[in-house]
């Protein structure tokens, strides 16, 4: 086989120490797409740094000639934003992955943005510790990944979301230069505050989607291991009765001892039950789940429930133990989270958008997901719901043949995107999913394009991200 000709602005990385190159079409195809059903982009390198070093000439070198350059993790998101959409260099972050600390006194594990979360979790088990946000896509997502995509999942009802459990950040940004946040932008001092010294310039890079710039080494609040575990689900009659539900939870703070939950609509529970009880009736199922998992002290956990058991019945709601048995306390127990909700259905592909709401819209997100199945049979839908220390993130997936149906598909999903967006429902994990809504924030965006341009003026970080596309001679070059 021909070695394949390589473009000026890559041509220069041959050069460079500490990094593994792939330029041969047939290792570039698997860097052309996430999880996601955004189009696929075409790089024209990948590069593996193995240390921050080679990050920064790598930055430095693509900066000179303008070449684009798209950070990839784990690549298990799903809104595209690794996706090379104006070709360049892919950087594979997955060589920087070491654990550099894990400090007990101070709560603090730093490590590099390559390492993967069931890597992370079973060094951290022999310190009895763990780390207070595990993303949905675990254990294949990485740290880096995670950050910069605003990672939601396990640890939700408790803290949130990952950029509230991040201490810190180092950066590498478009020009090679390094930067340290919180108190490790004292020299010296290390991690161990991140609101210090003045403005949180950590924020800045979390659910940037590596347009901002690269992020090298992360330090995490560490949690102690629980000393007790239990799954429990409830039933609801609509949604109506669980969005009640989950309002006084939070509003009671019912969420301490709470490492996920989420909500479970009518197919799903019908699906579940009837694989597992194939013999039950299922006419008078409920029409939502509520599943729990409770992690803590033992005596905490059974005083929790008990106060939840009495919120549940206020609400028209029982407990539910078949939905418990037939699904949830395995996909806890196992750790197969909530990607196994993509299992029912023997289509190719799912489109996955993930939307910000505040749980009194939990009806008003219902209603949406109704009117697009009414308007789009052709694919089936699914919604799912996970419960926030304050409010929910709202899951809708889209399954689709994509040999037949990839555009009309993305189509549907983008009117979806903008019916929540009416509703007062904003989008999550924005990538180039939705990149446009984004841009239809007016001064937000244009802040974002001000705070871009002072950081990346060449704009070669993940150009389309955000909706953040800034012209270059390279893109000009390459972009049909």
């Amino acid at each position: 086989m021909n070695k394949p000709k390589e473009k000026p602005g890559t041509a220069s990385l041959n050069s460079l120490d500490d990094i593994t190159l792939f330029t041969d079409p047939v290792d570039l195809t698997s860097y052309r797409r996430d999880a996601s059903s955004a189009s696929p982009g075409k790089p024209d390198a990948v590069v593996r740094p193995q240390t921050t070093d080679a990050v920064v000439n790598i930055l430095k070198h693509a900066n000179k000639d303008r070449v684009p350059v798209y950070a990839r993790g784990g690549a298990s998101m799903y809104a595209g934003g690794v996706n090379p959409q104006a070709g360049g260099i892919v950087l594979d972050m997955a060589g920087l992955d070491r654990i550099l600390d894990i400090d007990l006194e101070r709560g603090i594990v730093l490590c590099q943005p390559g390492v993967r979360f069931g890597a992370l979790l079973k060094a951290l088990r022999p310190h009895g510790q763990t780390v207070g946000l595990v993303p949905s896509t675990a254990p294949s997502a990485t740290v880096g990944g995670a950050v910069s995509s605003h990672a939601l999942g396990t640890g939700s009802p408790q803290f949130q979301s990952m950029g509230d459990q991040v201490a810190g950040l180092e950066v590498v940004l478009a020009n090679g230069d390094r930067v340290q946040t919180g108190s490790a932008a004292a020299p010296g001092t290390g991690h161990f505050q991140r609101y210090c010294i003045g403005p949180d310039l950590t924020g800045l890079f979390i659910g940037a989607d590596g347009t901002l710039g690269v992020i090298v080494a992360v330090a995490l609040w560490l949690h102690p291991l629980p000393a007790a575990r239990q799954t429990t689900c409830y039933g609801f009659p609509d949604a109506k009765s669980i969005e009640k539900c989950l309002l006084d939870i939070q509003a009671r703070e019912l969420v301490n001892n709470i490492w996920y939950g989420g909500a479970y609509e009518a197919p799903a529970v019908k699906t579940r039950i009837s694989q597992a009880f194939p013999d039950k009736p299922l006419d008078d199922l409920p029409s939502f789940a509520l599943a729990i998992d409770f992690r803590g002290e033992a005596h905490h956990i059974e005083e929790d429930e008990t106060q939840i058991a009495a919120i549940v019945k206020n609400c028209n709601g029982e407990h539910f133990p078949d939905f418990n048995e037939a699904y949830f306390n395995k996909l806890r127990t196992d750790e197969i989270y909530w990607y196994s909700y993509a299992g029912f259905f023997a289509l190719s592909r799912c489109a996955i958008l993930m939307s910000s709401l505040p749980t009194n819209k939990l009806s008003t997100f219902m209603t949406v997901i109704a009117k697009q199945r009414e308007d789009y049979p052709e694919y089936p839908l699914g919604a799912a719901i996970v419960m926030c220390r304050r409010g929910l993130h709202g899951g809708v997936l889209s399954f689709y043949d994509e040999a037949t149906q990839w555009q009309s598909a993305n189509a549907a999903m983008k009117q979806c995107t903008d019916t929540l967006v009416k509703a007062g429902i904003v989008p999550y994990k924005s990538g180039k999913v939705s990149a446009e809504q984004v841009t239809g924030f007016s001064a937000y965006a244009s802040l974002l394009q001000r705070l871009k341009s002072e950081l990346d003026p060449n704009g070669i970080l993940s150009p389309g991200d955000l909706g953040l596309v800034q012209k270059s001679p390279y893109l000009a070059e390459t972009t049909p």
